[in-house]
């Protein structure tokens, strides 16, 4: 039986017949790596500064954050940065994820509290002795130390009288 392979052979200059030599590269073939885009919101405020050292400043103050561990220092930096603070006033900010982390100063106004609370208890249908509950006063001493919460009997007068001034807008509406 004579042995028979079935890899290409090649003529030497001998005329003996061999396979060919292995092809050597010392080239590594280029990595397809695909760069992933920056999703964070910390990326709005900082520019890439040195893709080397992987850093990136602030927009607002210059100062050099690392960004290769990810962006939480970056976002940690931005609540500390003090030119960023000052430029949001209230009036620019319009979303809700933008007062996140930071504390929002509301001028206290008894009477908007009121009648508010009257609007939740008639639209929610909540039974108005609710409004003397330990629990419901818990809530709302922790939600605003300096609220004076009404009794029940207080709460159904102004009820009526929300009532009545509705019925005093829909009447001129009719005319």
């Amino acid at each position: 039986m004579t042995n028979v392979s079935y890899l290409p052979m090649y003529a030497t200059s001998e005329n003996t017949v061999s396979t060919p030599p292995p092809i050597v590269s010392n080239e590594i073939p280029p990595h397809h790596t695909k760069k992933r885009k920056n999703r964070s919101e910390a990326w709005n405020h900082f520019i890439i500064s040195s893709e080397e050292e992987q850093k990136a400043s602030c927009k607002y103050c210059d100062t050099k954050i690392k960004y290769n561990n990810g962006t939480s220092s970056m976002h940690a930096r931005l609540s500390r940065c003090l030119v960023y603070k000052r430029q949001r006033t209230p009036s620019s900010m319009t979303s809700t994820e933008e007062h996140v982390g930071s504390p929002l100063i509301v001028k206290f106004d008894q009477e908007a509290i009121q009648r508010v609370m009257v609007k939740m208890f008639i639209n929610m249908e909540i039974p108005f002795w609710k409004v003397e509950h330990e629990s419901f006063h818990e809530f709302m001493s922790l939600a605003s130390p300096s609220i004076h919460i009404c009794s029940r009997t207080t709460l159904a007068r102004d009820v009526l009288k929300l009532w009545d001034t509705e019925k005093m807008i829909l009447k001129t509406f009719s005319l």
